[in-house]
């Protein structure tokens, strides 16, 4: 295990990081470009998207250090960035809707609160996920999109203050205790490897685990084998007099539920949390959205109510992976063929679909052309049989007088 936190390690990665910012915004804006000419007016197109999912779109698109990240994950290959961005925008229009229920999962630190690097600190007591699985999986999502926007509202900042430096990651500090090894879910890391991750690539500069016992070390080693070692290489397992000194008193809470921490600060809790912040919730990423088609009028508290878990695509849309049967776009399982939906017939009616995209234009001018010769050869018959009707007689009299 990686216990000591190493700041020589994390200032050479997070230099790095800035430095290849800079070096690669052309790049950046030109993918900008790209997605606000050309791709998203497609999609608003083929989705049918309103006005108000229009400027949610152009506002994700828009954010620089988003589409930044998404490069520098696919190794500034812009062709592999670009199709990666497409999937996560058309995920993030059929399938994220945000509602009004606040986020107890993450609790981020109030800017000008941060690391010695200037990351937001994130906290997270690792027990409380220890619920419906399902509900952990749309409280993750939740909570990272408004993180998404937190970020997105330092960089605005950024824009203002010349000397600013712009965030493009954020420090995690992960609580493990109440946590036993044996609740400990493989499927969830899974989840976030192949789910997670390839829509919010990138936001995050270190992780430390706190309260930790030697009984971890069995479940990190499998764990590790899972992660990429860039992944590897920003967890850490340090002690609280590491944490002290790396973070300093005045950047860390005094307590967390039942955790001492040491810092100066407040009482996690009764720290004000950005992420949950009037702003954040009236937020136009969140809110155009959400209150553009109002609620029905069912009794129910207001923040109870939501857009649906999930979207169905249709069946022979361009947006279906799975062309040819109806498929379901979930909150944090995007794409899913719907249970039981993979029949002969539809597999047969999909090639039947896929011939005549690629064939009937010829059919249908084979088919014209031979209409056409039939009818031809009709008024032909029609004339050579009039033609013959009037000859006759006058061959025939011809032959008498002989």
């Amino acid at each position: 295990m990686n216990k000591r936190i190493s700041r020589s390690v994390l200032e050479d990665n997070h230099k790095r990081l800035i430095d290849q910012y800079k070096a690669n915004l052309s790049d950046v804006c030109a993918i900008q470009s790209i997605l606000n000419d050309e791709i998203l007016s497609h999609v608003v197109q083929e989705l049918a998207l309103s006005d108000a999912d229009h400027t949610w779109a152009k506002e994700w698109i828009s954010d620089t250090a988003t589409i930044f990240r998404f490069l520098r994950h696919h190794g500034f290959v812009r062709s592999l960035a670009l199709e990666a961005i497409y999937t996560a925008l058309i995920w993030r229009l059929n399938a994220l809707r945000l509602f009004a229920l606040p986020s107890a999962l993450l609790h981020c630190l109030p800017p000008p609160i941060c690391d010695p690097l200037g990351r937001p600190l994130v906290f997270l007591q690792l027990s409380e996920l220890l619920t419906c699985e399902q509900t952990m999986m749309d409280g993750l999502l939740i909570s990272l999109e408004r993180l998404n926007i937190h970020l997105r509202s330092l960089n605005t900042l950024h824009d203002e203050f010349v000397n600013r430096e712009v965030t493009l990651q954020c420090v995690f500090v992960i609580d493990l205790e109440g946590l036993s090894v044996q609740s400990v879910n493989l499927k969830i890391l899974t989840w976030l490897m192949k789910e997670v991750v390839p829509r919010y690539p990138g936001m995050l500069g270190a992780v430390f685990f706190l309260n930790y016992s030697w009984t971890y070390a069995i479940t990190w080693s499998i764990m590790k084998s899972l992660l990429p070692k860039s992944a590897v290489a920003k967890v850490f397992f340090p002690s609280r007099e590491e944490l002290l000194r790396y973070c300093s008193a005045s950047a860390l809470p005094s307590t967390m539920h039942s955790s001492d921490y040491g810092g100066a600060l407040s009482p996690l809790h009764l720290i004000e949390d950005p992420l949950n912040s009037h702003e954040q919730k009236n937020h136009a990423s969140v809110a155009s959205r959400e209150w553009c088609m109002p609620a029905p009028s069912t009794g129910l508290p207001e923040t109870l109510h939501r857009q649906p878990s999930s979207v169905t695509i249709p069946p022979r849309s361009s947006l279906n992976p799975f062309f040819g049967y109806p498929s379901v776009a979930s909150f944090s399982r995007p794409h899913t063929v719907q249970q039981g939906r993979r029949r002969k017939r539809d597999l047969l009616l999909t090639l039947s679909v896929l011939w005549w995209k690629r064939w009937g234009t010829r059919v249908i001018i084979l088919l014209y052309f031979l209409i056409v010769v039939g009818l031809a050869r009709k008024r032909v018959r029609r004339v050579a049989r009039w033609m013959l009707g009037v000859a006759l007689p006058s061959g025939s009299t011809l032959l008498a007088m002989t």
